[in-house]
């Protein structure tokens, strides 16, 4: 092959590397980003995540910006330090994340931006650019609560309701007693009264704290107590006689069912009666923790037909076998018995949380 051949190769292939360079360095495909709203800004400042990605070329530019009635505030803005070349990414990373603050901003009305610019070639040289925003709502105003009942009696291990309104929607309110918290409902058409039915733990002070509760979307959070009149009260206690039947049968069952060793039928009644049901207890606390909106259930609830109540809410429970006592519980159930087989209705309207075999 002779100089000039040799020249006009090369020469060809340098154009063919640098056309192949062109084309993959004006890729046409914009950076993905991915940020959603709208965002509630209250009193605290709150973290915003966002995905930013240029699987092409690369990330060269990325700014994000929170406009306001006071004007442009700038809370990232990076770029590449090199990679007009070959593209040099202003990070790998998916996800990003800026924080922002009401700190020297107007309640009112704004936008976040993100603005995302690849390496690409094309513009010329100018790059993909994509942008996103969402709505941002700047309200430092705690929500303001007015309670509309009167004078509230409220018993140890009772519930009682109290109805109240806000004046603007909330990401949650409700009655709280205590450490325990009870979610309150809308009940009228434009969303602005709410009933909250609430109960006192059996296990609560002489003087439990009962307070309404309100956080709005911005996170601001409102509380406000009422005239309640607390009444304590004397629990029933009961003593179970066990027979001798019951652990020559039952308990190896019940035990054989949960797992639990029964040579020592009295030891692993103990630990049925006391320590499964403990976790039975807090197994239905979780399941009924996340009431539905809306309200469910009409009127009031029915008792099964033709039964009789055998046992109330909260007794205390003496647990005697041979004359001694071997285990001790507090009933947190409402028993009613009925004949061999009778059906068991729904006592109200509602939705089926758990079907499911619970301890015992």
């Amino acid at each position: 092959m002779t100089v000039t051949a040799r020249l006009l190769t090369l020469l060809a292939l340098l154009a063919a590397g640098a056309a192949g360079l062109v084309f993959f360095r004006c890729e046409g495909q914009p950076p993905e980003v991915v940020l959603e709203g709208p965002i509630w800004l209250g009193r605290e400042a709150r973290d915003v995540t966002f995905s930013a990605r240029d699987p092409g070329s690369g990330l060269r530019h990325l700014e994000v910006t929170l406009e306001t009635a006071a004007g442009e505030r700038t809370l990232l803005d990076t770029r590449a330090e090199s990679g007009w070349l070959l593209g040099t990414a202003v990070s790998d990373r998916p996800s990003w994340t800026v924080q922002i603050s009401s700190q020297g901003l107007p309640d009112g009305d704004g936008t976040l931006r993100v603005r995302a610019t690849d390496w690409s070639w094309v513009g010329p040289f100018a790059g993909n650019t994509t942008e996103a925003s969402v709505p941002v709502r700047i309200d430092t105003n705690p929500p303001r609560i007015r309670i509309e009942s009167g004078l509230t009696y409220v018993k140890r291990a009772g519930a009682a309701a109290v109805s109240y309104r806000l004046d603007g929607p909330t990401a949650l309110d409700g009655v709280r007693v205590g450490d325990h918290f009870f979610r309150g409902f809308p009940v009228s058409e434009t969303r602005d009264r709410h009933i909250a039915v609430f109960a006192v733990p059996r296990d609560a002070s002489s003087t439990p704290e009962i307070r309404v509760v309100a956080t709005d979307l911005a996170d601001n959070a409102a509380t406000r107590g009422w005239a309640t009149q607390f009444q304590d009260r004397t629990f029933a206690e009961v003593a179970v006689r066990l027979p001798e039947r019951f652990f020559s049968e039952k308990v190896p069952e019940l035990a054989a069912d949960l797992g639990i060793e029964a040579s020592d039928v009295v030891a692993a009644f103990r630990a049925i009666n006391e320590g499964v049901r403990a976790s039975n207890e807090a197994k239905i606390a979780e399941i009924t923790r996340g009431a539905s909106e809306p309200r469910r259930f009409v009127g009031a609830f029915l008792q099964m037909r033709n039964s009789k109540v055998t046992s109330r809410f909260a007794e205390e429970r003496s647990y005697r076998y041979r004359g001694q006592e071997i285990s001790r519980a507090v009933h947190y159930g409402y028993d009613l018995a009925a004949t061999s087989h009778a059906p068991v209705e729904a006592s109200n309207a509602g939705r089926v949380l758990f079907a499911e075999k619970l301890g015992i």
